[in-house]
Order: C-alpha cells, then sequence, then structure tokens
C-alpha cells in the first residue's frame, strides 16, 4: 500500500524490513513513532521478537542496491528454500543475499539444468548456480564483480555439499566478459542485470533500457544453438526491444515467474529467450 511504503520479506523466522523514503508532511519525531507503531504491528502479526526483525532505511533509487553495505556484523543465517540452504546477512547490505522473488526461476532451472552446461551472469551470491548444481548441472560458471560475493555463492555451494571442483566463479565485469570471444557454449544462461550500475569498478556505467539489446545479444553468442537464455530485471518500466534481439523465441514468462505471494506483480519481469 503507498501509505505504508515497507517492504517486508520473511525469511523463516526472521523477518527483514525495507522502511522507503518517501516524501511525507510528518514532522521527524512524529516519523519515528509511526516507524516504531509499524514494528510494534509487524511483532504481533508475525508473533516475533523485535531482535528478530531487521530494519532497513533506503531510498528509491535504481542501482545495484545488493553492492551497498550499511553495516559490519558479519551475521549470518542459514534459511531454506525448496529444500535448498542458503546464507543470508540481514544486518550488513541493502539487500539480504538472496533475492526471493526469483526463487520460482531457480526452480525452473534446476529442472532444467541435468547434465548442463550453465552459465550465471550477475551472479551475485550464487543462488541460481546452487539450484543448477542441485538439479544435476554437469558445470556452472559464475561472474560477478565482487569477490566477496563470489566467496559467498562458494559458501552457499559448501552448505548444501556440492563440490565447486566442476564449477567455475570468474571475478569479472559481465559486460566486458561477455564481449570477449566464446571459450565455450553454454545450454542455459541466467541474465539478471541491475537497472543501473555506476561504479568506480567498471569501465564503463549500464542502463537496462538503454543497454540491453547489445547485452541480451553479446550474451546469446555464449549459448549453444536451441540453448535458453532467462533474462530478467526489475526496471518496472522496462520495454523489451524484441525486433532487435537475435533469437529463434523470444517468451515473456513474467506470470509464472513472480511467485503468487507477491502482491506487486511487477517486482521483475522475465523472459525466456531460445538461440
Amino acid at each position: 500500500m503507498p501509505e505504508f511504503p515497507l517492504c517486508i520479506d520473511i525469511y523463516e523466522q526472521y523477518v527483514h524490513v525495507s522502511i522507503y523514503k518517501t516524501r511525507h508532511s510528518l514532522q521527524e519525531e512524529t516519523d519515528a513513532q509511526w516507524q516504531q507503531a509499524s514494528i510494534d504491528t509487524i511483532k504481533q502479526v508475525f508473533n516475533t521478537d523485535e531482535s528478530h526483525i531487521f530494519i532497513k532505511s533506503r531510498a528509491r533509487k535504481k542501482t545495484a542496491e545488493q553492492y551497498e553495505k550499511v553495516n559490519e556484523t558479519k551475521q549470518f543465517f542459514t534459511v531454506h528454500e525448496n529444500g535448498i540452504q542458503f546464507l543470508v546477512n540481514l544486518n550488513d547490505y541493502l539487500d539480504t543475499g538472496l533475492f526471493l522473488d526469483h526463487r520460482n526461476t531457480r526452480k525452473r532451472v534446476m529442472t532444467e539444468a541435468k547434465g548442463k552446461h550453465v552459465l550465471n551472469l550477475f551472479a551475485y551470491t550464487g543462488a541460481f548456480s546452487v539450484y543448477a548444481a542441485m538439479g544435476g548441472a554437469f558445470t556452472t560458471t559464475s561472474v560477478d564483480l565482487s569477490n566477496n560475493y563470489l566467496q559467498w555463492a562458494k559458501e552457499n555451494f559448501k552448505l548444501n555439499q556440492l563440490s565447486i571442483s566442476k564449477h567455475q566463479f570468474i571475478k569479472a565485469d559481465v559486460k566486458e566478459w561477455i564481449q570477449q570471444a566464446p571459450s565455450k557454449l553454454y545450454d542455459i544462461i541466467i541474465l539478471d542485470p541491475p537497472t543501473i550500475s555506476i561504479s568506480d569498478k567498471t569501465k564503463t556505467n549500464f542502463d537496462v533500457q538503454a543497454d540491453h539489446v547489445a547485452l541480451i545479444n553479446h550474451t546469446l553468442r555464449h549459448l549453444q544453438t536451441g540453448g535458453v537464455l532467462y533474462f530478467s530485471n526489475n526496471f518496472r518500466n522496462f520495454v523489451l526491444d524484441s525486433e532487435h534481439i537475435i533469437a529463434s523465441v523470444i517468451e515473456d514468462i513474467s506470470q509464472q515467474s513472480v511467485p503468487q505471494d507477491y502482491r506487486n506483480k511487477k517486482i521483475h519481469a522475465c523472459w525466456r529467450i531460445v538461440k
């Protein structure tokens, strides 16, 4: 509800609350009282102690927010999704390490991954890679710009007793990496870029609306003929320029990929693209 600028995610016994900064007429003291009343209501509704509630204040901006650090507790919790275990950190970053809105697509990849070579771009903490490996993927390759998140991905593999000997973790700027000549071709690729990326670590900035055609076409070069690319993003006004994407099939699967418990069905958009 717009009048309650809260996003609440449930990680088993833990409640993660994002309070979005919006324009309002409340004075600072009154706003603090409103926030405390909201927390009291959350405690009552979810029958939980305040020590299990983690609160983040964030602005509505289109950046790669999972990379933004807000704390240094290094406190991780193990949570379960479709029988798979993941480490989440509810304190230290604006995002937690596991995007709950993609669990349907992760499960879909798992069911298709047996015997396949899977590439996970903008891999973050490797959840898609773990799902693919649990589904019997022959290899997975995870590409991300952050060493911290690639190490987190390795820990998620270990948590599920998956050997990382057949799985590769590459620190690279995805936009540059996909422009290289393919060293191998993949059967399944996951491409879930940020809406906007402005970073000192990269040579160029990125805007998903302006840059998605080149991004997708470069990625398709790394895909086997007949292979599947799952492309998604969370820019609500995004329009796919399918006319300029070099593929044999482009299917909007957003209705299937967004979980039923999401009131906001535009939390992300997702396409199944066949080379």
